[in-house]
């Protein structure tokens, strides 16, 4: 009772799904802006042509594009689950985010339309991979937030990957890149394991789904890489972008084979890390029910 009267209403996760999606999601794209106008950052060829909310050069930025937006859909679809209606937060989650969607991607092309800008920038190509990315973030983080607890770690395993990237992506000068960082991998997937245990210890058979999506999408990072490499003006990527899908699915069935890349000592660290977690949680929840038998009583 005492949680559900914390709950906000669903209109307010509208607005704060919208913002959310940008502000946080596009944070490193938003923080370079700033190092550049500050001095910290050399500016880019892409920033002199103007100030934009997303990023519409293909050169370097298309692995950022779809870090950020996935990253901002997962923390928009999270919200839905402020609210005490798990079905009102979905709605207004979804609506809030292709909301914010629209409004950075229509100010981002009429500033380009009314602006020079560089030859490699590929506004409506940039558009789709910002909104296509945005939309498999905004699954993940619905099922993260309200579905239920053996799916969540599943929900979480693409972002897991690629969070090294977006936080690298905060430092003065670097690009929105996976590296994989293994001690930002150990943590990631130790939350997410430990988010797998809702109360219950069976819970805990969800690591095992968990942990193969992990293990397969670690390669996710250096396909987009891939993928990114092979693009340029006239290129034949450029022409067929349909084909970047299986590019990137045959680097990505390549390496999950194998353990090469796979940063077995972060999955130790992970596994150590996401027991502790489940750990607190059954405790605490099984403090919950002692507390509630005993105000019964």
């Amino acid at each position: 009772m005492a949680e559900t009267q914390h709950r906000i209403s669903a209109w307010w996760v509208l607005p704060i799904s919208a913002i959310v999606w940008w502000a946080c999601g596009f944070l490193p794209w938003i923080a370079q802006l700033s190092y550049q106008v500050t001095g910290l950052a050399r500016a880019s060829d892409a920033a002199a042509a103007g100030i934009r909310p997303l990023p519409f050069t293909a050169d370097g930025a298309v692995v950022g594009l779809v870090v950020m937006a996935l990253m901002g859909g997962l923390l928009a679809g999270v919200t839905a689950r402020l609210p005490a209606s798990a079905g009102a937060g979905a709605g207004a989650a979804i609506a809030g985010t292709l909301l914010g969607m629209a409004g950075a991607a229509g100010s981002s092309w009429w500033l380009a339309a009314g602006a020079t800008v560089p030859g490699d920038a590929m506004p409506f190509g940039m558009l789709v991979v910002t909104v296509g990315s945005g939309l498999v973030g905004l699954a993940a983080g619905l099922l993260a937030g309200i579905g239920p607890a053996a799916l969540r770690g599943v929900a979480l395993a693409l972002p897991v990957v690629l969070l090294d990237g977006w936080l690298w992506g905060l430092l003065p000068g670097n690009d929105v890149s996976p590296i994989g960082s293994w001690w930002v991998l150990a943590t990631a997937l130790g939350v997410a394991f430990g988010l797998c245990v809702d109360g219950k210890p069976l819970d805990l058979l969800g690591w095992l789904p968990a942990a193969g999506t992990v293990w397969v999408l670690q390669s996710a990072g250096p396909a987009l890489l891939t993928v990114q490499e092979n693009i340029w003006p006239g290129s034949a990527l450029t022409e067929n972008p349909l084909s970047a899908a299986g590019i990137a699915g045959r680097e990505i069935a390549s390496a999950a084979l194998t353990t090469d890349g796979h940063q077995l000592g972060a999955w130790v660290v992970a596994l150590l890390l996401g027991a502790a977690i489940a750990a607190l949680r059954l405790s605490r929840e099984a403090g919950d029910e002692s507390e509630l038998s005993e105000a019964w009583a």
